[in-house]
């Protein structure tokens, strides 16, 4: 038996894919937002996007420089996930805020954040309007890990590269134990 549910929550069926934190600068401002709704999109080129509400600050910083930068953090930095997904970066520098690092990128001028451990570095490829949300494609131009945690994927189910993952709400879960379906077994 299925039961209904509303259509506000429908997302929830398919959000669950890691929490990222997108890191955005123009001029002498820079913003960390958290962002639930991204996805790859494109092998080649590489290309991935983004969905930011329409009035937040790092869509503007985005549209201005035409760049941004997503950094994948792991299970123990979700207060500092959930205070970037919480808080305007108008009147709040997440960074000081967090305690978070900002370290240069090699490709844009957006700061990665040190202790995330994964970065893509995205120039701005195409934007789209989606009701009130703004999808983002960006042209992946640098993507980097931290070298104990990747071998051919991210090894989610080490301890220090597991992953956030939205439900919706104020609902989180993380990464846990990985079990690789036997090739015969998986859908390409």
């Amino acid at each position: 038996m299925k039961k209904e549910i509303p259509i506000e929550q429908a997302y929830r069926l398919i959000n669950h894919g890691p929490v990222v934190l997108v890191t955005s600068a123009y001029k002498d401002k820079t913003d960390i937002i958290t962002v639930a709704w991204q996805t790859p999109v494109s092998k080649s080129p590489m290309l991935m996007a983004i969905s930011l509400g329409v009035n937040s600050l790092s869509l503007d910083l985005i549209e201005k420089s035409e760049e941004f930068a997503v950094n994948i953090p792991p299970v123990h930095l979700l207060d500092k996930v959930k205070f970037c997904g919480t808080h305007s970066g108008t009147g709040t520098d997440k960074f000081s805020a967090t305690g978070l690092t900002p370290v240069k990128a090699q490709r844009v001028r957006p700061p990665l954040i040190e202790e995330c451990i994964g970065h893509l570095e995205c120039q701005l490829y195409n934007e789209v309007k989606a009701g009130d949300h703004k999808l983002l494609i960006g042209a992946v131009v640098m993507a980097r890990v931290d070298e104990d945690k990747y071998d051919v994927f991210l090894r989610v189910d080490k301890e220090g590269a597991r992953t956030i993952h939205h439900l919706g709400g104020d609902h989180f879960v993380a990464s846990g134990a990985l079990e690789l379906l036997p090739e015969s077994q998986t859908i390409t």
